[in-house]
């Protein structure tokens, strides 16, 4: 689990090195990444720990740059859960993919 200090260790070196960067581009580029790790994880690659990892750095950096702190990510998770822990979930669809059923 994340923590506030790897939270910070992580987005300041992407405010220092990634200056032109923003949350826009960080999410564009978490696109990228997340074909990476999809394709890693057809094939069982061992080295798909390191596209996860790549993939929560540049979620993390995506929030800090649209103004979230640590704070603000660990509140709207919790408030996400709540909402989702009380929803009906349906079916898998051709992919997998189970979606709430709309009230």
């Amino acid at each position: 689990m994340t923590n506030k200090e790897q939270f910070d260790a992580v987005t300041d070196w992407q405010k220092n090195t990634f200056k032109q960067s923003t949350a826009l581009s960080k999410i564009a580029h978490l696109r990228e990444e997340i074909e990476e790790l999809n394709e890693d994880i057809k094939h069982a690659r061992p080295e798909r720990r390191l596209e996860f990892a790549d993939c929560f750095i540049l979620l993390m950096g995506a929030a800090a740059s649209d103004g979230m702190s640590f704070d603000d990510v660990v509140a709207a998770i919790d408030e996400k859960m709540k909402i989702n822990l009380s929803r009906q979930w349906g079916t898998p669809d051709e992919n997998g993919v189970v979606k709430h059923v709309e009230n």
